[in-house]
């Protein structure tokens, strides 16, 4: 019993030190502005079309460019790129990777992104499907958008759909560059007349968590 106690004590310790990092090392706004450039993009209005309730934040983390490895610091395609590839292949998104990878390559995910290996260097270019539950549907000069929720093999509506904005944003005035994952997510199968949100809160605060940990991951690669 003492070292299962141990162990457990351990265990919350550790957590308890992990939330509390995250927590003060990444910043969480929540909700978007309402002139926010997503509620616009192509993406949205065309996956969420009833213009459904949304769960929606930004988890993003300011860095000086002198911390930001010297061949991205003048090109934010670069930038948004590499921070995508750090968020997806690094330790955040570890368990949930292996877990899809175990549960969902196979013949008709063939040309899909599953090894760590993969996603750290994909250009994710627009089309790009990975973890038969990710698909690159926008891009732009500084921001990759991938849709989630469900398989990219059935693109149609679906009850609890998402956009995930993953964005590096430059400021030659101030030497710094914001990087985020803006965050949304809405059922796109029907109108929804009650204002009832696509998750409980409780998914929803885990989800944040996790947005900051896929951001400390992101960032992480541009910093080595």
């Amino acid at each position: 019993m003492g070292v299962i106690r141990k162990t457990l004590g351990t265990f919350l310790a550790s957590t308890i030190g992990g939330v509390a990092y995250l927590t003060t090392s990444t910043n969480l706004t929540t909700p978007l502005a309402a002139d926010d450039e997503l509620w616009t993009a192509k993406s949205f209005t065309t996956f969420n079309r009833y213009q459904n309730p949304t769960i929606q934040d930004v988890v993003w983390k300011r860095l000086p460019l002198s911390q930001i490895r010297p061949e991205l610091r003048d090109n934010e395609e670069a930038l948004a790129t590499e921070f995508c590839r750090g968020a997806w292949s690094g330790y955040a998104y570890a368990p949930q990777r292996i877990i899809m990878m175990l549960t969902n390559r196979g013949p008709k995910t063939r040309d899909q992104l599953f090894r760590q290996q993969q996603l750290a260097f994909s250009k994710y270019e627009l089309g790009t499907r990975f973890s038969d539950h990710f698909e690159v549907v926008e891009r732009t000069r500084n921001s990759v958008t991938v849709r989630a929720g469900g398989s990219p093999l059935e693109p149609g509506p679906r009850e609890l759909d998402g956009l995930l904005v993953v964005s590096a944003k430059v400021d030659k005035e101030t030497n710094t560059v914001d990087v985020g994952i803006k965050t949304t997510f809405f059922n796109s199968t029907e109108p929804v007349r009650d204002e009832k949100k696509p998750a409980p809160f409780v998914a929803e605060l885990l989800h944040r968590y996790y947005s900051r940990a896929m951001v400390d991951s992101g960032v992480r690669r541009l910093t080595r």
